[in-house]
């Protein structure tokens, strides 16, 4: 019950942005502004305070357990995927799009927030570790689909690649990091600072997809097939998947609960942004991006739910 109730305050929040956004109290250029803020200091921030951990040795081998689990996660993912882009027939630069929506989850803007809500500190500690394999596939596996449909060669350079993986919250996991595994102590007033920062994440997070969901034609989402496909695989067939599978191999705890759970998010918020960059199909992706995170409303609750009652 209490899981439910923070899961519908989070959405609560997603609420408030849309009607924000649909108001005109902001405008256009927040959304890229939020998003901006967020990745790139809000969310390192968080992630900084919720490894301020002392050092324990079972705390290191489970993130170390998460790390290859979250890469096992990520090859089901694309097996289930090319099987979806099949089952539906699409094609090109559609077919591109549907399957790098399929793989990548919102971890970032909602997986954070809600495993903060649910799991506390410790959850996003783990988290934190869990979406190394996120921030390294994305920028590679991730561009190579979307490139995939694409006249002539790739532009994309090794330089551009190691660049893009190397973004603010991987350098927070890695400090964050640091301090876990010798117990160093940040001095009270910089750590109160940085928690303070850290602590806007959730709202401004769930604000932000509000804003994003407000600016998407519905009427015309309504009537593609093959994304309500999408939402059925990406936030109930995968996630199921992964439960099962972990449930036979014995996990339980924060081991069953963080794949489940990021796993059941909706497509990953940048899927439009990178599909744009790549000069892919950037509608498609923004109406992926709208459905499932519209449907999440209803199916997060009942993952976490799940999940509780096997942890």
């Amino acid at each position: 019950m209490v899981a439910l109730q923070q899961v519908l305050m989070l959405f609560s929040l997603i609420l408030i942005g849309f009607f924000v956004r649909k108001k005109g109290i902001v405008s256009d250029n927040i959304i890229k502004e939020i998003s901006s803020l967020v990745l790139n200091v809000t969310l390192p921030a968080l992630i900084i305070v919720s490894m301020d951990f002392n050092f324990d040795k079972d705390m290191l081998i489970r993130s170390g357990k998460l790390v290859v689990i979250s890469f096992v996660v990520y090859f089901i993912a694309f097996i289930v995927s090319t099987i979806f882009v099949k089952i539906v027939h699409s094609e090109g630069k559609e077919r591109d799009v549907l399957q790098y929506a399929c793989i990548f989850s919102n971890t970032g803007y909602m997986g954070y927030p809600v495993i903060n809500a649910v799991l506390g500190p410790e959850g996003v500690f783990y988290t934190a570790l869990y979406n190394l394999s996120f921030s390294i596939l994305v920028y590679s596996l991730g561009v190579f689909l979307l490139n995939r449909s694409k006249d002539g060669e790739a532009d994309r350079s090794i330089k551009d690649t190691v660049k893009s993986i190397l973004n603010p919250a991987l350098f927070a996991v890695i400090f964050g990091l640091i301090l876990f595994v010798f117990s160093i102590d940040l001095p009270e007033q910089i750590f109160s600072v940085i928690k303070m920062i850290g602590g806007v994440t959730t709202p401004l997070s769930m604000m932000l997809v509000g804003f994003i969901l407000s600016s998407v034609d519905f009427k015309e989402i309504i009537s593609d097939k093959r994304l309500y496909y999408l939402g059925i695989v990406r936030l109930l067939i995968l996630p199921l998947i992964v439960f099962s599978g972990s449930k036979l191999l014995g996990f339980t705890g924060f081991l069953l609960a963080i794949p489940v759970i990021i796993t059941g998010m909706p497509s990953a918020a940048n899927t439009a942004i990178i599909a744009s960059r790549y000069d892919s199909d950037y509608r498609t992706a923004s109406k992926a991006i709208f459905l499932t995170t519209f449907f999440s409303i209803f199916t997060i609750p009942g993952i976490i739910t799940l999940v509780n009652m096997f942890m």
